[in-house]
Formats: C-alpha cells, sequence, structure tokens
C-alpha cells in the first residue's frame, strides 16, 4: 500500500462553500488528495510535504460551471467542424477552465469520452466532468444540428449531416427511440442525462416557442435515468416547456429565461434545480450588437437567431424576481461553447451577472456548495464518489482556491482571473501567486 501523503495549507480564512461566515485562522490537512481536517488549533508542522501560507487570504472550493459544452469550441456550426479537430481544441479548452479556477464541470452535451478519460488519469490538464454525452433531442428540436434543409435521414440513423453522424447529438422520436438514446449515453458512462425539451436560440429550425418531446417521451427519459439512478436536465425557455419536464420528473432545468409565477412555484414544490444561465444581459459577442434596432442588416438566418435572443432578453427580469421570490435552488453555469476567446471572457465575466441578480453570497454557492447537492443527484453514476465537490470540509476532495478579497461580499472578485492566487486541484498545485 502507497504511503500517505499529507499536505497544510495554513492560516486561511475558509469559506465552506454554504455559509457566510469564515472559518478563521484555519488549518487544512490534506490526506492524499481529500481533505482530512480544517481546525482552527495550531497544527505541528511536522510530516508534512508540502505546507502552505494562505497568508489570511480567503480560501474558497474549486469552482463549478454547471453548464458547459468543452467540445463546441470552434464558433462554426457543428456540420463544418470535423470531430478530431473538436476533441484537439477540447484539451486547450479544458486546461484553461482548470486555470481560471474550476475545477470541476458538468459537460451540458457533445464529445467528452477521451477528454475527460485523459483528465483522470492524469495525462491531460483539466477539471473534473460531469459527462452527459450526446444531448438527446426530437428531430427539428434544438439538438437537430443539421446546417440545411438538404441534410437528409438516409434510414437506420444514418444521415448526410457530420455532427449527427459522430453522435454529439442524437434524434429520437417516440418512446423507444428514447429509451435506447438515452441507454446508449449511460452505457457511455454519462453521469446524468441531457434533453432538448424546446427551442434554442442557437438553432435554425426550430422556433423559440415550441416545446419538444411529448410527456410520453420526457418520461421515458426520466424512468431510464432513474433506474440508472441518475436524473435528466432539459434544455428550455418557456413556462410551457418547464411545466411539461417538471410534470415529466426532470430534476434540472437549463436556462429557464422566460419563467413566470405559476411556473416559479410549481418549480419550488418539485424541488427542481435551475442553472438561470447564460446572463443575457450580455451583448451577443458574434455580431458585436446590443439591442434589436441593430439586427436588419444580418443575414436571414442570423437576423431570426438574433430575434429569439432578444425575446430571451426580455424577460431575464422577470426570470430573476421569480427565482428570488421563490428561493429556488440555483447552480452557477455559463453555456459556455464557441470560440476559445468567448470561453475565456464569458466564464468569470458571468460571475458579475450573478451578482446582480441574486447577490454576492448566494451566486458564490451557486457555484459551490449548491453543486454538492445536485451532484447527490447522480448517486452510483457520479464519477468521483471518492469526495464530496464544491465545499471544503472533511471528506471533500482537495480542490481550493486562494483569492484576494473576499467573494461572498463581493463576487466580483471571481470576475478576475488576477484575483485568484492560487488552485489546487486533487491536492496537485497549478497555480501559485501568493
Amino acid at each position: 500500500m502507497a504511503e500517505k501523503v499529507y499536505k497544510l495549507i495554513k492560516n486561511a480564512r475558509v469559506f465552506d462553500g454554504k455559509h457566510a461566515v469564515l472559518k478563521e485562522h484555519a488549518n487544512i490537512v490534506i490526506e492524499n488528495n481529500l481533505v482530512k481536517e480544517i481546525t482552527d488549533q495550531p497544527v505541528s508542522e511536522e510530516n508534512f510535504t508540502e505546507i502552505i501560507d494562505a497568508q489570511g487570504k480567503v480560501t474558497i472550493p474549486g469552482l463549478t460551471d454547471a453548464h458547459v459544452h468543452i467540445s463546441h469550441n470552434t464558433g462554426e456550426p457543428m456540420d463544418l467542424v470535423r470531430v478530431d479537430e473538436m476533441a484537439v481544441r477540447s484539451t486547450v479548452i479544458a486546461k484553461n477552465m482548470l486555470l481560471r479556477g474550476f475545477t470541476t464541470v458538468r459537460d451540458a452535451g457533445g464529445i467528452t469520452y477521451g477528454l475527460k478519460k485523459n483528465i483522470d488519469n492524469g495525462f491531460l490538464d483539466g477539471p473534473r466532468i460531469f459527462p452527459s454525452n450526446a444531448y438527446i433531442s426530437q428531430t427539428c428540436g434544438h439538438g437537430d444540428t443539421r446546417i440545411s434543409r438538404a441534410c437528409r435521414r438516409l434510414g437506420n440513423g444514418i444521415y448526410t449531416s457530420p455532427s449527427l453522424d459522430y453522435e454529439g447529438s442524437v434524434l429520437a422520436d417516440g418512446v423507444p427511440e428514447v429509451l435506447r438514446a438515452v441507454r446508449e449515453q449511460l452505457f457511455l458512462g454519462a453521469s446524468q442525462i441531457k434533453i432538448m425539451a424546446a427551442g434554442g436560440i442557437s438553432s435554425s429550425y426550430d422556433p423559440l416557442e415550441t416545446v419538444q418531446f411529448t410527456l410520453e417521451e420526457m418520461k421515458a427519459a426520466v424512468d431510464a435515468a432513474a433506474d440508472f439512478g441518475t436524473y435528466v436536465m432539459a434544455h428550455l425557455y418557456t413556462s410551457k416547456a418547464m411545466q411539461r419536464a417538471v410534470k415529466a420528473g426532470v430534476k434540472s432545468l437549463e436556462h429557464t429565461t422566460l419563467m413566470d409565477d405559476e411556473t416559479g412555484r410549481i418549480i419550488k414544490d418539485n424541488d427542481v434545480w435551475v442553472m438561470p444561465g447564460p446572463q443575457a444581459g450580455r451583448p451577443i459577442s458574434e455580431f458585436g450588437i446590443n439591442d434589436i434596432s441593430e439586427i436588419d442588416d444580418l443575414p436571414p438566418e442570423a437576423k431570426a437567431r438574433m430575434k429569439k435572443f432578444f425575446i430571451v432578453r426580455a424577460g431575464n427580469e422577470i426570470c430573476t424576481e421569480v427565482i428570488n421570490k421563490y428561493d429556488l435552488n440555483i447552480v452557477f453555469g455559463t453555456d459556455s461553447f464557441g470560440k476559445p476567446e468567448f470561453f475565456e471572457k464569458k466564464q468569470l465575466e458571468d460571475f458579475s451577472y450573478f451578482k446582480k441578480r441574486f447577490g454576492s453570497f448566494k451566486g458564490l454557492v451557486a457555484a459551490t456548495g449548491n453543486i454538492n447537492e445536485l451532484f447527490k443527484l447522480t448517486t452510483f453514476q457520479n464519477p468521483y464518489p471518492e469526495g464530496k465537490i464544491g465545499v471544503l470540509e472533511e471528506g471533500s476532495f482537495a480542490d481550493i482556491l486562494i483569492v484576494e478579497g473576499n467573494p461572498i461580499e463581493d463576487l466580483d472578485v471571481l470576475a478576475d482571473v488576477n484575483n485568484i492566487k492560487f488552485i489546487m486541484k486533487d491536492a496537485k498545485i497549478y497555480k501559485n501567486e501568493l
């Protein structure tokens, strides 16, 4: 049996991921890759292989982004990109996420198996990944990524569409196809299942207001996931789609921007999680526009997508009010995808938007302690059962950040990567500017 390795972080002000009061003058004892003890009592510095002085700075759990698409990383339509190109680029995207302080991400659909495996075995640097694998969509749904109406289905699941051919997205119609699609993702190692339950902004052929999958199809996905001890997360914007998804047993609603009061109450009553990103207040970087009056000169398809965006933006304030009114369970998610520079700008910048919408403390807990509760829904599909994620306490993974400033009081601290002075994941140090 390998000899245990002990590390010490001393003189820390510890945020545990759940409570607003910091533990002062704390010593964090790490055994191998887990937190063994956090104490404000003196600790002998003998027998530690490494000692880090936090210098009285705030020490927090590693950040989690609960909605990313690591493999959607070129900014081009998926039908124009080879799968090997996306895979190679994913290695850099993942490493840079870790260097921004994200030690865990939930991937909301895409090709992640090889990346996750090689991060977990230490060959590549990157965050822990809770993979959904391919997102599951109905035909002519948000996950039907065909670039034009000339891309036909040939039969037996074969398409004249590269993105559907390599199964970053899977089309399923009717209960039997949905069951097969869910079970296939579980075989491929999905920790949770992602379905497209309504129209989206980036897709060309499904209006935003569409509800996708019948109640029976959604229930089939939920039942198949539940049989393997896990849950379904669903892409949607409208209240009608949200209510159908909750009725079907979906446990994590993604985006939710057009949520009304009745739907907020239903979500609360059913103890469903909400990922209320991306932040609709930001300009659309693809075109650099910020007002609907600026879209008239865009190409027709781009103009149609932008109209959908501004419908979503109009509902953002009401959605925020409903979430706060019912104190819904939220997690921090950015829907990061596209060109690498968009990942770089968006992922930390969204903390400033979360602060404006939900306040600093609630926004910080959404990126830390709430994740620990959400991930419990994966039960025996959890790829990392050895430790707790999103919290800083006995038994948690040694995924730890030390920051300049106090993000409990001002979440803008995390919007600037220069304020993150120290990054540790799995007890390995990836950044140390203390």
